[in-house]
């Protein structure tokens, strides 16, 4: 049917009037024209103009040939891209680094964490374009066959407005392979490359291989010099390595020792890195010692003086009692093979052995476990020790030069004391002996190794040789009964003897600036960002298939059948294309009132093409005998139009309780989990694997954003195809705002700004939706981050000491044999723990910090991993010092020193006391001339004494001075001449003396404590008390226990009680004073300064104090505190764990949470809009065209199938007329209800009749508007 009528054509017949239903609506009053638009000229166009395009068929960009091949090669550069990324990842070990996860740039996090997001989004608003031009225009294209299409397969397409997930099947289906392409790479980008693409980096920790040049730094000292560099340190060193604690040293292990070596582009005062985590690997010449160990021979032989054994070889005869002492039951020994017979029992006899080298080690136990008897049972090794040198590949940590790993890659060479590379005889002579020559004895140190036994005491030893505890210390799983095995025994003393070895070695290392450089690498651990291998494969696999969909829809669309004249994006240009096509649109009469109109279309076939005969470019029925109408649409529907508006159901209310729940939820997930992190110190991982913890983590929360879009996407492509109705709806609508509107040809996510610009805010606020969504999913992929965090749960402690100070007096020997009543069990270890601590750095010992220790708790045993924490009481020690000068201070010093190379020296100190009156104090020593040059040199000297009552008698006094601590540091000159028979004549100069009194400070602390008791964190709770005498039971006083506690630091490592010493370097002899110059890291003792101010000088023996009261309380705990009994006290303290958990990063939950509450709000407001006012939803072309099948609309857009939208536009609005929806009267005399021309209506009158909210077509309408107009009847629904 041909509606020639323009807008000045004639008027409809006054005697087509017809009484139309009403609708039930509420309508908004349309202004009708008064006047008919007088005619003009430009509506009459000559069907000839369409013509001359036809050859020439209109493309969308989108799938023009450059286009796709674009994206193609944009696809195939990803796909590249990936792979590429993925070889530097696993190559170079990660993309980019840094020492801490918080260390990478803003740049690079935001690089690695939202850019390849961002940039998959964009590929997918990409691909989104070409997918919706795909599917809307699928149906031209199946029009534009030769043979034309059925109206199943073309009219009554609607790809556009389908789930994206079934597009593909239905697709394939139906044959239509472009769509099935296009939608087949929608889903893979939705559901498969955008989650895992979000996947796709992480963060680990790596380590990366630099070449890099290394040069030694030391070398051994020359083979003369070795014998005076080899001195008794290195016995100490062993002793803290076995025992204290002390780590091994740098380029050292127990069994080897390396040449330190450091990168070649380092200054020469540049050491260890101070921060980072790396390691240096070199070749580097590794020296090592193994022992050959053969048991003896075993003879008794029994004398009047007792019962002696014959250990004997072949190469070496050695007789000895192994249990000399009568009650003896137990005893393990070591005899050194010596040279000269000045030595002690524990040295074999030259003549005796026929090899040098030999050393003898005994195992005893007597068979009566309660006496000694005569049956024995002996393990008797002798064993020789051979050296050798060897390159190693040697890894050592770059921070403290500690070796990770040595592997051998050279030939080894034996070296014995003939090649003069190392004094073998003198090393061996020192482990012999267990004291080094004079020549060679330490600062602090006695020249005798260590002889505590305390750590096993237990096993009860009679006279074991000094060389026993580190074979029992490097054995630590193993007790006495084992040694009785040659092998564990031969193992003990190997590990003994390289350690000795080792350290002594260390000793003889000195600078070396002209070392040869090698060629070696840096290990850099750090934090890298890393590509996920196994996502990288699948992705480029995803991209690889989203390449193959764009190659099906090239070839697809390439050569394909396509008479387009232009885009079909307007409701203009579809009444365009059937102005002119009677046939089709006679098949649509009636179909406005039939349900399903497409039973009895879906056979007719129809195209779309240039027709002949003067019928032009149009759409229209292929005419033959094989293509006629099953029937009329009409003839189907015995029933008419139930009456019922339709809407989709994604705009349906339940669809949107739907989506609020699904927002709501989200949201409520979202902010759960961020308090709970927030509460939790962050997320479980759910999983130790990084892959299974990537997918919960950021695949899953991008998938499900992924899920939301889609929704999106056809809720803003429903509102986008009703836009124009609901324009026409209104009435009086222009051109351009209804028949010429254009929003279905452009993806939902690109259409705000055309619609805002527009003013048509639902439309916006649904591509907004869409907009966030991507938005979201950019956030949710980077909202979770692996890091580690503390975890804190309740456990019981138990304590078992109480808070009272109750020493227990033992008698314990001391270096002059002089027995000592003291609680310690030790006199010499807490000076060892202390030098270890503060000259090598070792950790503390366990409940100890710089100036407390604490009351331990015990804990349900276990696993050791975390951290406790508890309330418990703490201890400090604190010195209150004064300067001693004036009238309260006498100092007496013997110019001359003795025959015994030592000084006299006195000091008296009057001490004034609580009660207001005062005590006369007073010590007489010596000071010791071992450390003096010959010639006459500047001197220092330092003492650390005690005090004593000048009266014993007084009590008062006798307290009053035992607790005080003197100590000085003076300058002098000395003339020290060893050939004379006056010896040396000295002259003091100035000096620095200060006593200290004592103070013990209390009180309840918050500790956190490891595994082992090391003290990580301490938290005092109220205030310190001092000297509180709740403390201390009856028989300890706050007096004796500072008494007994200054007698202790009084007898230092080196030698005995109050001891002094003269030196001429600048650096202190005496112990105390050493220590607490470390930790002030000051030279205080320089004999070429002035003796030290009053400040450092207090500050020095303060610091140090603090540390040693610690540590002697922490190693003597047992006899200082009482014991809590059977039923000890318990609280409630806290385990914390450092385990792997998810963090949210909170900029991306707050833009999250930004945009689920703008959705939330935004698809309130779209879903509680009505829009059901279309009896039928025109989503086919079908449907559309049911809507203007009988409008003398299609006269003003006939003529114009050959023109763009623009065009149509101007020539539309030349016209001047406009248009609306509702019901009217056709010329074919049926009641339609559609789009139809608003210049045919002369006048209304609106009746309210109802103001009903039912979704259905009444004939009593809420409003209607009749129009006269010659014989027709139209009435506009608005």
């Amino acid at each position: 049917m041909v509606h020639s009528q323009g807008f000045g054509g004639p008027e409809l017949s006054s005697n087509s009037r017809a009484q139309l239903s009403q609708f039930n609506h509420a309508y908004t009053s349309v202004n009708a024209f008064e006047s008919q638009i007088s005619p003009k000229p430009e509506a009459n166009l000559i069907i000839g103009l369409n013509d001359q395009n036809c050859n020439k068929p209109w493309k969308p960009f989108t799938l023009r040939a450059p286009t796709l091949i674009a994206s193609l090669l944009i696809t195939v550069a990803l796909i590249a891209f990936i792979e590429y990324i993925n070889n530097v990842s696993i190559e170079e070990k990660a993309l980019f680094f840094a020492e801490e996860a918080e260390g990478f740039p803003v740049g690079v996090v935001f690089c690695y964490r939202y850019l390849p997001q961002m940039i998959v989004v964009v590929l997918g608003v990409g691909w989104a374009a070409v997918d919706l031009d795909v599917k809307r225009l699928e149906p031209y294209f199946q029009l534009s066959k030769p043979e034309g299409a059925t109206a199943i397969n073309s009219i009554f397409l609607h790809y556009p407005f389908n789930f994206i997930g079934f597009v593909p099947i239905n697709a394939a289906r139906k044959g239509h392979w472009n769509v099935f392409w296009a939608g087949l790479a929608l889903c893979v980008i939705f559901w498969g490359i955008v989650p895992l693409n979000s996947s796709l980096l992480t963060t680990q920790h790596v380590t990366r291989n630099i070449e890099t040049s290394f040069k030694p730094v030391k070398k051994l000292i020359p083979f003369n010099d070795q014998q005076e560099a080899m001195s008794a340190y290195f016995l100490y060193t062993s002793y803290g390595i076995t025992w204290l604690g002390e780590k091994v040293h740098s380029f050292m292990t127990l069994g080897l020792i390396a040449v330190p070596f450091k990168p070649a582009s380092y200054s020469q005062g540049q050491g260890y890195l101070k921060r980072g985590n790396e390691s240096w690997t070199a070749q580097a010449r590794v020296y090592q010692t193994e022992l050959a160990c053969t048991p003896c021979e075993i003879k008794e032989k029994k004398s009047p003086n007792g019962t002696e054994y014959k250990f004997s070889t072949d190469k070496c005869i050695y007789s000895v009692d192994p249990l000399p002492n009568p009650n003896a039951t137990r005893n393990m020994m070591y005899f050194w093979l010596a040279t000269d017979t000045d030595h002690d029992d524990y040295e074999l006899a030259e003549r005796e052995c026929k090899e040098p080298n030999l050393f003898l080690a005994i195992w005893a136990r007597s068979r009566d476990s309660h006496n000694r008897s005569d049956e024995l049972d002996l393990n008797t090794l002798y064993c020789k020790p051979s050296y050798h040198y060897q390159t190693h590949e040697v890894t050592v940590d770059g921070t403290n030069g500690a070796i990770l790993r040595a592997v051998p890659v050279g030939g080894r060479t034996n070296f014995t004391q003939e090649d003069k590379i190392i004094d073998i005889f003198e090393f061996e002579k020192n482990v012999g002996l267990v004291p080094t020559s004079s020549g060679g004895s330490p600062k602090h140190f006695s020249s005798q190794a260590p002889r505590s036994v305390s750590s096993f005491k237990d096993w009860g030893l009679d006279s074991p040789t000094p060389q026993i505890p580190y074979v029992v210390g490097l054995s630590p799983e193993k007790k006495f009964d084992d040694f009785k095995d040659p092998t564990t025994f031969r193992d003990g003393l190997d590990r003994m003897h390289k350690l000795f070895f080792n350290t002594a070695l260390e000793t003889m290392l000195v600078s070396d600036s002209g070392g040869e450089e090698v060629v070696g690498k840096r290990g850099v651990r750090s934090i890298g960002i890393v590509v996920v291998p196994q996502f990288a494969h699948i992705l480029a696999g995803f991209l690889g298939l989203v390449v193959i969909c764009l190659g099906g829809v090239f070839l697809v669309s390439y050569n394909r059948p396509n008479n387009l004249a232009s885009d079909p994006d307007t409701l203009g240009t579809k009444m365009a294309l059937v102005a002119h096509s009677e046939t089709l649109l006679r098949d649509f009469s009636g179909a406005d009132e039939c349900p399903a109109p497409d039973l009895c279309m879906e056979p007719r076939k129809y195209r779309l093409g240039t027709w002949g005969g003067g019928g032009g470019y149009r759409l229209d029925v292929v005419r033959g005998r094989d293509n006629p109408l099953a029937q009329p649409p009409h003839a189907s529907c015995t029933v008419p139009h139930s009456g019922k508006l339709v809407g989709p159901v994604e705009l349906s209310i339940w669809t949107g309780l739907v989506a609020t729940f699904v927002n709501i939820a989200l949201l409520t997930l979202l902010v759960v989990l961020y308090k709970s992190a927030l509460r939790w110190n962050d997320l479980p991982t759910l999983s130790d694997s990084r892959l299974v913890s990537q997918i919960i983590f950021s695949f899953i929360p991008t998938v499900i954003t992924t899920l939301l879009e889609p929704f999106w996407v056809l809720v803003g492509r429903y509102l986008a195809l009703y836009q124009p109705y609901t324009e026409l709806r209104r009435g009086n609508a222009s051109p351009a705002s209804s028949l010429g509107l254009k929003y279905t040809n452009i993806p939902p996510v690109l259409i705000a700004p055309r619609a805002l610009r527009h003013g048509h805010i639902f439309l916006f606020l649904a591509s907004m939706m869409v907009i966030t969504a991507n938005f979201l999913a950019v956030a949710l992929g980077g909202i979770f981050d692996q890091s580690s965090r503390p975890l804190t749960f309740d456990i019981m402690v138990t304590y078992p000491f109480t808070t009272t100070i109750n020493t227990d007096i033992q008698r314990v020997n001391s270096r002059e044999e002089v027995l000592v009543e003291t609680f310690a069990k030790d006199l010499e270890e807490h000076w060892l723990v202390v030098n270890t601590n503060v000259v090598e750095g070792t950790d503390l010992p366990a409940w100890v910090t710089d100036e407390f220790y604490f009351l331990p708790f015990e804990w349900e045993p276990g696993n050791k991993a975390g951290l406790r924490t508890s309330i418990t009481q703490g201890y400090g020690g604190n010195l209150t010092c004064r300067l001693l000068s004036g009238n309260a201070f006498q100092q007496i010093f013997n110019p001359r020193v003795e025959a015994s190379n030592t000084a006299a020296f006195g000091v008296n100190v009057t001490v004034p006391i609580s009660d207001g009156d005062s005590v006369l104090c007073s010590n007489n020593q010596t000071m010791n001339a071992d450390s003096l040059k010959q010639g006459t040199h500047p001197f220092a000297m330092e003492w650390a004494w005690g005090l004593k009552a000048s009266d014993g008698s007084d009590q008062k006094a006798v307290q009053s001075c035992g607790s005080l601590i003197l100590a000085g540091w003076g300058r002098g000159e000395a003339n020290h001449d060893a050939s004379s028979a006056s010896g040396t004549s000295v002259t003091t100069q100035s000096n620095t003396t200060i006593t200290c009194s004592q103070r013990i400070s209390t009180g309840e602390f918050m500790v956190t404590v490891d595994g082992e008791g090391r003290v990580k964190r301490s938290k005092l709770i109220g205030e310190l008390k001092y000297d509180d005498p709740r403390i201390f039971n009856r028989s300890t006083s706050v007096g004796n226990f500072t008494a007994q506690l200054a007698m202790l630091l009084r007898v230092p490592a080196k030698q005995g009680f109050d001891v002094g010493i003269m030196h001429n370097d600048n650096t202190s002899h005496c112990f105390p004073q050493f220590l607490g110059e470390y930790l002030i890291n000051k030279t205080l003792s320089d004999p070429s300064t002035p003796s030290p101010n009053f400040e450092d000088a207090q500050d020095a023996l303060s610091k140090f104090y603090k540390r040693f009261f610690a540590i002697v309380l922490a190693l003597n705990q047992n006899t200082i505190f009482v014991p809590a009994g059977n039923v000890p006290r318990s609280e409630v303290g806290q385990l914390e764990s450092i385990q792997p958990r998810i963090s949210m990063d909170p900029v991306m939950f707050c833009v999250a949470v930004g945009i689920l509450g703008f959705q939330l709000i935004a698809g309130t407001v779209i879903f509680v809009t009505p829009r059901r006012f279309l009896p039928r939803f025109p989503y086919t072309l079908a449907s559309e065209i049911s809507f203007f099948h009988a409008s003398s609309a299609l006269s003003d857009v006939a003529g114009t199938a050959n023109m763009n939208s623009a065009m149509r536009s101007r020539h539309l609005k030349r016209l001047g007329g406009t248009y609306g929806y509702g019901r009217f009267k056709g010329s074919d005399g049926e009641r339609h209800v559609g789009i139809e021309r608003m210049s045919l209506i002369k006048g209304y009158k609106a009746a309210v009749v109802t103001t009903g909210a039912s979704p259905t077509i009444p004939e009593t309408t809420a409003m209607a508007r009749t129009v006269a107009a010659g014989e027709d009847n139209l009435e506009l629904i608005v």
